[in-house]
């Protein structure tokens, strides 16, 4: 049997944020959620998948998935908790964001003075960025 250590589990449903698409200012409804587990874990455990409707430009909205995201890297958290950095690869779908996609160092905090929270979020695909530069606070504490 498979012993599985998954340090952190944080979503964020349907919250309103400030983007930069191309290092443009927009602004739509993010939905996110990741599940970071061990490498002792099986790939279907680990995922990161992220749902961006645009405000203004309906082909700025994609969906994005990735089943393995790379091992965290850990962080001191001032005031406690657990801070972990992660890259992952996955697929992009939509107009303007789509094919193979990469989320670069985006920071996961659970259990902090402040929440848990999704930050700094950055993924690139077909030569294009999208960026949420602040944090999303999770629906479920």
């Amino acid at each position: 049997m498979e012993s599985c250590n998954c340090c952190a589990v944080v979503s964020a449903t349907a919250v309103p944020v400030e983007t930069l698409i191309d290092h443009f200012p927009s602004s739509g409804m993010i939905t996110v959620s990741a599940r970071i587990c061990d490498r002792n874990c099986s790939a279907k455990n680990c995922s990161i998948s992220i749902l961006y409707g645009d405000n203004t430009i309906s082909d700025n909205s994609f969906v994005f998935r990735s089943v393995v995201p790379g091992e965290p890297t850990y962080e001191t958290v001032s005031g406690g908790g657990i801070g972990m950095i992660v890259s992952a690869q996955g697929e992009a779908s939509g107009g303007n964001f789509n094919d193979i996609a990469t989320l670069s160092n985006i920071h996961i905090l659970q259990g902090t003075i402040i929440g848990n929270a999704i930050c700094s979020i950055s993924l690139t695909a077909n030569r294009r960025t999208f960026e949420v530069p602040g944090c999303i606070f999770s629906n479920h504490q």
